[in-house]
């Protein structure tokens, strides 16, 4: 397809959606039912591995805390269950109501232990200062969830502010297009419209930020982390980056073609 007939697909979708959001609120955190017993855990397991490869991460006796963890605490169960200490969750939304009661008690089968759900704490925090959140924390993960947070310089120095004085983040970021259909054939949709249109027409509470790898950098930075890696998850020919048509501010960016990757950064006195 064209760039012109890409625009406005994007732009009708887009609209729809933010009507949806700012109706209903963000409701759905993944592309899948929370019902979906087998499904969720299957999601659960990949996150954790994601995290301990990407972020060479060893949870023994570490304090985790997880920034938007979606509609259950199955992968602070993991963690806890691969030797973690403890595992706390913070959102600006509390979708928990959503998982099954029978969640736990499968995943239990699944580890050959029974999993401890009371163990799992949840804050319903206020972004990005987040001065509901208690404690102190050696391992601050996330997973598809900083791309919809405004204010990322703010958020890394709350998390700065909880960290312990050896901590590190493992965030995976999924910065593209986040519509079904456009997510395939058009990835970098989301960057094709002006800030004007853009927050005018397409923006709700929890729609994706329009960050790429080298601006969640840069925030580590300025918040006082040292950036480890960016891991590439998700890459995107270079064709189409020369050849979609993109709002001008974006067009000079580098790595347009990474489309998905995690951010591993240690506090600066590690």
């Amino acid at each position: 397809m064209h760039n012109a007939p890409l625009h406005v697909a994007g732009l009708v979708m887009g609209m729809a959606n933010t009507v949806r959001h700012r109706r209903q609120g963000y409701v759905r955190p993944r592309p899948f039912s929370a019902s979906d017993i087998e499904r969720t855990l299957d999601h659960a397991f990949e996150v954790v591995d994601r995290w301990e490869a990407h972020g060479d991460i060893e949870w023994t006796d570490k304090r985790v805390l997880e920034c938007g963890p979606g509609s259950d605490l199955t992968t602070g169960a993991l963690t806890i269950a691969r030797g973690a200490r403890s595992y706390g969750a913070v959102d600006f939304v509390d979708n928990r109501d959503q998982a099954p009661d029978s969640l736990y008690i499968e995943l239990g089968k699944r580890l050959g232990r029974r999993v401890d759900a009371d163990a799992l704490t949840f804050t319903r925090a206020t972004f990005p200062n987040l001065d509901e959140v208690a404690g102190t924390y050696d391992l601050i993960v996330s997973n598809a969830t900083l791309e919809h947070i405004e204010e990322m310089p703010s958020l890394f120095h709350s998390f700065a502010r909880l960290g312990s004085p050896s901590a590190r983040m493992v965030h995976h970021v999924d910065a593209q297009t986040h519509m079904r259909w456009l997510k395939e054939v058009d990835p970098l949709n989301v960057l094709r419209y002006s800030d004007f249109i853009y927050n005018r027409l397409l923006r709700f509470p929890g729609a994706p930020n329009r960050l790429r790898a080298s601006d969640y950098e840069q925030a580590a930075v300025q918040a006082g982390w040292r950036v480890v890696a960016t891991v590439p998850a998700i890459l995107v020919r270079n064709e189409y980056v020369h050849r979609a048509r993109l709002a001008r501010r974006f067009r000079e960016y580098d790595r347009l073609e990474l489309l998905a990757f995690t951010l591993v950064a240690d506090r600066l006195d590690t």
